[in-house]
């Protein structure tokens, strides 16, 4: 669990983070979010030690962080950036051993975890002993994301790890961090300007606006009941429905009735998708299959948009 209480930095009379408190459950993915200029990077560090706080407390289960010694700290913190940091003169299989060498794992366990992490991280065993100049930026990113989970961390941190990549290589690896943090279990802090990649992936959002917590919340609870006109807009503005389709699933609407033809759409799919493919295929209802692949009813618009 990370508790932050009333934590504020100022950079001579400006305040880039002012008073903030609130608290994220272990094993949570929460999602730092906000305009350039927000706080939100300065909020991840301090949480590391990298930022000292000028007022305020940061708590990692319990103990004041700035009780514990930095290195110490940061071991127990993996940390993802944008700019992925790989050392280029090391394999990929040694950029993943980093911290685990730096703990004095024996070699063993530390080719045990390199490959479990590649595996994690779909990524071919043979890349092990590839260079980073050799792998996509997308690659790149992922062995970066393994490299921070190599010692077992209790909390990952991401600062915009996605920024410098293609509109499709982000969209992949969002799929990729999602199913990772359901594999793992492990707490993640995630900065990004990108709501739709928070409201993707987090299972809370703080929403910060000047350095201030303006709203924290899960995605559904910012899309239907936003704080004031800037979260709204922040959100969703005129997209504010279609957004909230995105938060629902078709499970939650099916009649047990016969089904149309056609290819069914999934029980786990959201309304989006379902949304989606009723406009491709000209029509206003649709088969659904649960999880054995039976058909086990449909979804209609009508019951999509209903209140």
């Amino acid at each position: 669990m990370i508790e932050f209480e009333r934590v504020t930095k100022t950079y001579g009379a400006r305040r880039a983070v002012a008073d903030v408190s609130f608290r994220v459950e272990r094993g949570a993915f929460c999602a730092l979010v906000g305009s350039s200029g927000a706080g939100k990077s300065t909020l991840l560090r301090m949480v590391n030690r990298l930022v000292p706080m000028s007022e305020g407390a940061i708590r990692l289960d319990g103990e004041d962080v700035t009780r514990l010694e930095p290195v110490a700290l940061r071991r127990r913190m993996g940390y993802v950036v944008q700019s992925i940091g790989l050392f280029p003169h090391w394999t990929v299989a040694q950029n993943i051993a980093t911290v685990p060498r730096l703990l004095h794992w024996p070699e063993a366990r530390i080719a045990a975890r390199v490959r479990a992490l590649l595996e994690l991280m779909r990524l071919e065993p043979a890349m092990g002993g590839l260079y980073p100049h050799q792998l996509s930026g997308g690659q790149q990113q992922r062995v970066g994301v393994a490299r921070a989970l190599a010692a077992d961390p209790e909390v990952l941190l991401m600062d915009e790890p996605f920024g410098a990549l293609d509109p499709i290589t982000r969209e992949e690896l969002r799929i990729e961090i999602a199913r990772i943090h359901k594999a793992t279990g492990k707490t993640i802090l995630f900065v990004t300007h990108d709501i739709d990649a928070a409201l993707q992936m987090a299972d809370a959002i703080a929403i910060l606006r000047g350095g201030a917590l303006v709203q924290l919340g899960t995605p559904a609870e910012l899309l239907e009941h936003p704080a004031d006109d800037f979260v709204r807009d922040f959100v969703g503005g005129t997209t504010l429905g279609l957004k909230l389709l995105a938060q629902r699933r078709v499970a939650e609407h099916v009649r047990k009735e016969a089904a149309p033809p056609g290819a069914p759409i999934s029980r786990d799919a959201t309304l989006t998708e379902a949304l989606s493919q009723m406009v491709l295929r000209g029509t206003d209802i649709l088969p659904v299959r649960d999880a054995s692949g039976r058909i086990a009813g449909s979804v209609a618009l009508a019951d999509m948009i209903a209140p």
